[in-house]
């Protein structure tokens, strides 16, 4: 929990490629609190995320529920993001740089289970040229801003609302990219904001692997096109059956927005999720 001075303190650990060797990916630094089994979940998923070589790729961001538990016995929750540091010793593109942060559920409950706001309150490394003395990362829960639902495009809510309705009925959602990558993550970014906060801290979510390392629920990935890309048709794949409580939730939430009832949405999204029925 927060100190006095709503500090949270943030477990982490690096993983990668120094740019000045050839070749190897290791352990380059963790904090005490990491436990092997922690560590072993970190380092799996790293390895198994992908190579970056054949696109310009820069960074990814990822989020998903350990099965290893804390130290004190606690749900743990990966915020993993992935940067493209730039060129090896060997002058070949795509030295990747993993930071993770690991956070228990009350821990991550004051940033509202959102990978995005740890990133826009600059928790994360993106590069470094030697092994790092890792020590704990430190956010202000009392400076983060309250949601903005107010900013996201009406001209994305149609397409939005079905994504909602998917995840919450236990599905998934797929986004492929061509050239504009982009507007898949602003799409994750808006969907991931308008799901309940309690629903958020279970799901697996990418804004961009090479391929399915994971069972993410919200998912995108690079998919070779002859088509120019049009900034508001996203191509897209989803599976799952819809159910009903799923449906009259997203519904009522986009009425909301449409009426521009903020705070009624915001209301929503705060309290538990209803089971389905």
């Amino acid at each position: 929990m927060p100190d006095e001075k709503g500090l949270i303190s943030i477990e982490n650990m690096f993983y990668g490629a120094l740019p000045n060797r050839r070749m190897g990916q290791e352990v380059l630094g963790k904090t005490p609190g990491i436990t092997a089994e922690i560590e072993a979940e970190i380092v799996e998923f790293c390895n198994s995320w992908g190579d970056c070589r054949n696109l310009k790729f820069r960074r990814s961001l990822n989020q998903f529920p350990l099965d290893a538990p804390g130290s004190d016995g606690s749900d743990m929750i990966a915020v993993v993001k992935v940067v493209n540091a730039g060129r090896d010793s060997m002058g070949r593109e795509g030295t990747l740089v993993r930071h993770a942060l690991i956070l228990n559920e009350n821990d991550y409950r004051q940033i509202e289970f959102n990978p995005f706001t740890l990133e826009a309150q600059g928790a994360f490394l993106e590069a470094w040229t030697q092994a790092c003395d890792c020590r704990p990362i430190l956010v202000n829960s009392r400076i983060i801003p309250p949601t903005d639902l107010s900013e996201i495009p009406r001209s994305f809510f149609k397409q939005i609302k079905e994504y909602i309705e998917t995840v919450l009925s236990g599905g998934t959602i797929f986004l492929f990219i061509n050239n504009h990558l982009h507007t898949a993550e602003d799409v994750i970014y808006y969907v991931f904001k308008l799901l309940p906060a309690d629903f958020r801290a279970q799901i697996a979510l990418t804004t961009f692997a090479f391929r399915r390392n994971l069972e993410y629920q919200i998912g995108c990935y690079y998919r070779q096109s002859d088509t120019s890309p049009d900034p508001l048709k996203v191509q897209f794949e989803m599976s799952g059956e819809k159910n009903k409580v799923a449906m009259d939730f997203a519904t009522e939430l986009f009425d909301s927005l449409e009426n521009e009832k903020y705070g009624q949405a915001a209301r929503m999204l705060a309290a538990p999720f209803p089971v389905k029925k």
